[in-house]
């Protein structure tokens, strides 16, 4: 009896506090409303204006929410795309103006965003570009404008590339804590910080090689458009020639200094609007709302766009991750619908779970079996497990500056004997029935068996995953592995090599399958994963959607040495989550 009351009593909480939450959340809605500044906005004589400071998914809304996030919603990259496309095409649209001191996005993200207001400018209409600062990616976004302008206080961070690596051996000696590691290729890094002080040898050959590949992508670019001899780049950033307004007007970095007010009325000349008006800002979320974007096509002949993004997990199913339960049912139902005539899979990934990373790989097989091409798309990274699982495809499209390879494999196991016994006062005793009945126990060293076992693993998913590239990429064994060992290569690199067959983006990776498949222009594209909103998080966009831009939300942005400590929390964090053999680069990097 007890317990039917105890139950009865925390059911009826829990639709009080359901009741409770649904009536505020219709009280903000109404506060919103009657506050006469949220109206729906229109298109009518707009300006698009890009601020493009949180993370760009690959598909919309498939994101696990940063700390401290309350965008509305986050638009993926190909959906932004066709955006600004319709907003090349909108007679209402009259310009876009870039609004971005920094950036969250990969350089691959960054380069085809930029292609995109390359071709929007060819319609004849206006970008410029504004800042109070300019972080390195953020100029190189907005260097495609028409004009550029910055805060007479502010400056452009040009510098190059680097990278700072976190080493954690030595304070895990402090605390006692020990990793067993184990790792197949030479340049497989992702471990080191677990088990060395400082970058290997070969560790700074490839991170040297692949930020000059970087750099040289950026530096084309900006020369190109800004008519600056790359020669004179690689001054301005060796000695930080934009560390000021004055230089980096001195050195044509931007084409003048104006206060934001000062900035508005060069817009205003520009889109033909009266001095007195205010300009009908669009942000791209409202925009969204208003452009209409429907995929042209019959749905007779269909080519499926598969996001594969984020980590690759075992048996863990969120948004912004690759696991194996939901991209089985996708790749199934995409395997058995007869009207899918081609696969397009669209990968931004370092990596994870081998086991997954396998499963993936071996459903694509299938899908080629029944005579449906498969065309790989690599957006900032497609690297370890994520070049696993389109090591198969027909054809492999990356970005010249997408990182990928990293063809190799590690085992970590940590030993937190010394931490338990030593500093915690925390002892354990075991009873056992046979030599590995207590079995890679974290309390225990490992044995000489469990150290042959795991080498044994370790070394058998290297071979296998050699094997599956070397099919895949119609290569020997031995020259896959000259390649592999877990060493990073750009896009441009890996195509020299043979890892890569073409370089572009996304829509050539979709041009690719439609003519593998035999399709005229008459097709539809569908996309995978389905992202599904739950009702609460409809009703809080809805909401944020209704609040006027000068009344921005309440809410934690991290700047970039926020970001870069907590993204080594969460990759140390999935050092003691991880299982099984991981096919993974470990560190993402900031070029910002």
């Amino acid at each position: 009896m007890k317990e039917f009351f105890r139950g009865m009593l925390g059911s009826c909480l829990g639709v009080l506090l359901a009741m409770v939450l649904v009536v505020l959340i219709f009280v903000g809605i109404g506060a919103v409303a009657a506050s006469g500044k949220g109206g729906a906005k229109s298109a009518e004589n707009a300006v698009l204006k890009l601020d493009l400071s949180m993370p760009i998914p690959e598909k919309t809304d498939n994101v696990q929410t940063d700390f401290g996030s309350t965008a509305s919603s986050h638009l993926g990259l190909r959906h932004i795309m066709r955006l600004i496309n319709n907003a090349a095409n909108d007679i209402n649209v009259k310009g876009i103006v870039i609004n971005a001191n920094s950036l969250q996005m990969g350089q691959a993200t960054l380069l085809q965003l930029r292609d995109g207001l390359d071709s929007f400018k060819t319609s004849g209409k206006f970008v410029y570009a504004y800042a109070d600062s300019y972080s390195q990616s953020a100029y190189f976004l907005s260097s495609v404008a028409d004009s550029v302008f910055l805060n007479p206080n502010g400056d452009v961070g040009l510098q190059g590339y680097g990278t700072v690596m976190p080493y954690f051996k030595r304070m895990l000696d402090k605390i006692g804590v020990d990793f067993n590691v184990f790792y197949a290729g030479d340049f497989k890094s992702a471990t080191e910080p677990f088990r060395r002080e400082d970058m290997s040898p070969e560790n700074k050959l490839q991170t040297k090689e692949f930020l000059n590949d970087m750099i040289s992508v950026m530096k084309t670019k900006i020369s190109d458009s800004r008519k600056i001899d790359e020669n004179k780049l690689d001054e301005i950033m060796s000695d930080l020639k934009g560390r000021n307004g004055k230089l980096a007007l001195d050195n044509k970095l931007v084409d003048g200094l104006a206060y934001w007010d000062q900035f508005e009325d060069i817009v205003r000349i520009k889109a033909s609007i009266d001095a007195k008006d205010k300009i009908n800002y669009l942000s791209l979320d409202e925009y969204n709302l208003l452009a209409e974007l429907t995929e042209k096509g019959s749905y007779k002949n269909k080519i499926a766009v598969v996001y594969a993004e984020g980590d690759v997990l075992y048996d863990t199913p969120q948004k912004g991750t690759i696991d194996n339960k939901r991209y089985l049912k996708i790749l199934d139902k995409i395997k058995r619908d007869d009207k899918i005539k081609a696969v397009v899979l669209r990968v931004n990934s370092g990596g994870g779970s081998a086991l997954t990373s396998d499963i993936i790989w071996r459903e694509i097989e299938n899908i080629k079996a029944k005579g449906i091409p498969v065309i790989a798309s690599f957006g900032d990274y497609a690297a370890s497990g994520g070049y696993y699982i389109a090591a198969g495809a027909d054809t492999i499209v990356a970005s010249p500056n997408t990182l990928t390879g990293s063809i190799g494999v590690f085992s970590m196991l940590p030993n937190v004997k010394k931490l338990m016994n030593d500093k915690l006062g925390i002892l354990f005793d075991s009873v056992r029935t046979h030599d590995l009945s207590v079995n890679l126990s974290t309390v225990y060293a490992l044995s000489e068996k469990e150290k042959l076992y795991l080498t044994e693993s370790t070394n058998d998913i290297y071979k296998q995953f050699l094997d599956r590239v070397a099919k895949g990429r119609n290569m020997p064994v031995d020259s896959v592995h000259k390649y592999a060992q877990g060493r990073v290569w750009t896009g441009s690199k890996a195509k020299e090599i043979g890892l890569v067959d073409e370089i572009g983006f996304l829509n050539d990776a979709i041009a690719i399958a439609a003519k593998k498949a035999k399709l005229d222009s008459n097709y539809k594209i569908v996309e995978y994963p389905q992202i599904q909103k739950t009702f609460f998080e409809k009703m809080v966009e809805g909401i944020m959607l209704q609040q006027n831009e000068e009344e921005e939300s309440a809410m934690i942005k991290m700047n970039s040495e926020t970001r870069y400590l907590y993204n080594i929390y969460n990759k140390f964090k999935s050092i003691f989550t991880q299982e099984g053999v991981q096919a993974k680069m470990m560190w993402e990097f900031d070029f910002d």
